[in-house]
């Protein structure tokens, strides 16, 4: 495992200090907080959309055309999807939101598992795996009856029992356009923040790489912990290039120790 440096100690401090003495501090997370998780990135070197052609398995109109397609893949990538708990960067967020320091996390990934870690406020702009609707009359369906009806009818992929329109989860595909109220409850969200923590996110995907911008006209400040360098990283307060695992619970305890207070002595 890679080593904090003594470098990396004072931006994890400085990170620290600025959440502390924030007022309406949010998160945005991309999918390298979920790959310490064990699911798989999408879009990096390597990643499904090399294996999964966005333009056939992940597309709108292709979905449409053909959905057995988008379950072929949907099938293969389930599983680890399904499987995967928290890390201890998901928890550190839950406990920044229960210290009362983030106000919102806003998430790009579709896993659920900041739910899951115990964070309250979270606007999922990709949507959910764990969600499904039908295309048509937009009746809802459970996980449990996705996989009954995926053993059935394999050669379409699942279908309405009512108005026989394919369904699917209610992630984003590409050509689509990001759930609304999520859309422009995170702008709202951004322009008000005075501190924006972003973990794991390559901001590389519109509209949520133009989050950070709105936060920064409003002379807020922005924090980036991501394994590798994003395009803002110029216009951040704060820039560490580390696990988010390991970088996140040490800021909570750097906060916890500034809500302590100075020790006083005996």
């Amino acid at each position: 495992m890679k080593i904090i440096n003594l470098l990396e100690k004072k931006k994890i401090q400085q990170a620290a200090n600025l959440l502390f003495n924030s007022k309406e501090a949010i998160a945005l997370t991309g999918a390298g907080i979920s790959t310490e998780s064990g699911i798989p990135d999408f879009r990096s070197e390597g990643g499904l959309w090399e294996k999964y052609k966005p333009e056939i398995y992940g597309n709108i109109q292709s979905f449409l055309k053909n959905p057995t397609k988008f379950w072929e893949m949907a099938k293969k990538i389930a599983p680890n999807l399904f499987k995967a708990k928290p890390n201890l960067g998901h928890y550190a967020l839950a406990e920044l939101e229960d210290l009362g320091i983030l106000k919102a996390v806003i998430t790009q990934n579709i896993d659920e598992l900041h739910q899951q870690s115990g964070s309250v406020i979270v606007y999922e702009v990709h949507g959910s795996i764990n969600r499904f609707s039908c295309f048509g009359c937009k009746a809802s369906y459970t996980k449990e009856q996705i996989y009954r009806k995926l053993k059935k009818e394999k050669k379409t992929g699942p279908t309405c029992d009512y108005c026989a329109s394919p369904l699917k989860p209610s992630v984003v595909l590409f050509g689509e356009d990001p759930p609304r109220f999520e859309r422009y409850q995170s702008q709202a969200l951004a322009q008000k923040a005075d501190v924006m923590l972003i973990a794991g996110s390559s901001l590389s995907v519109a509209p949520v790489c133009d989050l950070p911008l709105y936060t920064l006209r409003e002379k807020g400040k922005i924090i980036i912990i991501n394994d590798q360098p994003t395009d803002l990283d110029e216009k951040a307060e704060v820039v560490i290039n580390h696990k988010i695992g390991r970088v996140l619970p040490l800021i909570v305890g750097e906060i916890k120790k500034l809500l302590k207070g100075p020790e006083l002595d005996s």
